[in-house]
């Protein structure tokens, strides 16, 4: 199928959403129903629920432990991140997408004619976004083409059937004597083939089963792991001279935990910064407290003590001298 769309992202989740708009563009009739089976859940492996969209109004069914609501958590929940279908309901998508899910969702929508250009990782708190590249006329030249229903072409008639005569005496004769010509050959090949396996039995040779070799398990995180983990959540921030954790940077350590539990061999070490505010040795003590604070959270999130280091760095690796709050910050390095 000829590309209709052309997407151009930066991040993972942002390409996705952008794709999802791309999909409207082309079917803009489209229902919620008809949109989940246009994008089966088995897509996203990381899945909170059976579907990818939902309606917004379902936000509520989304409750973590203390029923609390975690929705914004999974979904694009903010007021130009929501699809709007033609019907007037409000559709919000899910966020969360690892590397192999998102290679999987380019490669299935291309059969509808959309194309993943690009897709820029994300640098320090930069926000992601996607361009859309298509021709309006084109596409919906293309939608009134497809709606035109085709003039049914009359079914060809088949021909009267001709009366065969009946066969004669004759050759009833001779199509019977051909099938016992034909039983008679088959039953001397079995015969024969019978012959040639009696004489010719042996006993069977006995087969040692060769030694199974043990199964050798992976305990190194997988790489794609490792630079999720290095890259997209690589960003727990905290206000001047504080280590009480933002909600933003809350966010980012829930997700952090699920990855985490989904692979139970991955350790940490979180890394606490500060900016250049104070005096050095506030900044090293502050730092070493927001790495602690970090890794305390992840605690309470279900993941154990043994699995996390702490470590704090003061203000000597800056990230952005301009910015200073960009190097209020941890940093995640994964161990093993």
């Amino acid at each position: 199928m000829p590309n209709k769309v052309k997407v151009y992202g930066k991040a993972q989740s942002r390409t996705a959403l952008g794709i999802a708009n791309a999909y409207l563009i082309i079917n803009p009739d489209v229902t919620l129903d008809e949109l989940n089976a246009a994008f089966p859940g088995s897509l996203n492996s990381a899945n909170r629920c059976d579907t990818i969209f939902i309606d917004v109004n379902d936000a509520e069914k989304f409750t973590n432990s203390e029923g609390k609501s975690n929705y914004e958590m999974f979904f694009f929940e903010k007021e130009d991140e929501v699809l709007t279908l033609k019907n007037g309901q409000k559709v919000a998508m899910q966020q969360l997408w690892q590397k192999e899910d998102f290679d999987k969702l380019v490669e299935w929508v291309k059969q509808y004619g959309i194309e993943v250009v690009e897709c820029k990782p994300i640098e320090g708190f930069q926000k992601g976004g996607f361009s859309l590249e298509y021709d309006a006329a084109a596409i919906a030249a293309a939608a009134q083409s497809a709606a035109a229903e085709p003039a049914a072409k009359p079914e060809p008639q088949p021909a009267p059937k001709q009366e065969e005569p009946a066969p004669t005496e004759e050759k009833k004769e001779k199509k019977c004597l051909w099938w016992l010509w034909l039983l008679l050959i088959i039953a001397i090949i079995i015969l024969i083939i019978l012959l040639l396996r009696g004489c010719n039995k042996e006993q069977p040779a006995v087969v040692e089963p060769e030694p199974v070799a043990p199964a050798v398990v992976d305990t190194v995180a997988p790489a794609d792991t490792v630079e999720a983990i290095q890259k997209e959540f690589n960003a727990a921030q905290f206000a001047a001279a504080q280590t009480k954790l933002t909600d933003e940077s809350k966010k980012v350590l829930d997700d952090l935990a699920e990855m985490l539990k989904k692979h139970p061999n991955v350790k940490l070490l979180i890394v606490g910064h500060a900016s250049s505010d104070g005096t050095q040795a506030f900044n090293q003590k502050l730092s070493v407290e927001r790495a602690k604070v970090a890794a305390d959270y992840l605690i309470s999130a279900g993941i154990e003590q043994d699995r996390i280091k702490t470590e704090g760095r003061g203000s000597s690796e800056p990230i952005d001298k301009e910015h200073r709050e960009l190097n209020r910050r941890t940093e995640f390095v994964v161990l093993e």
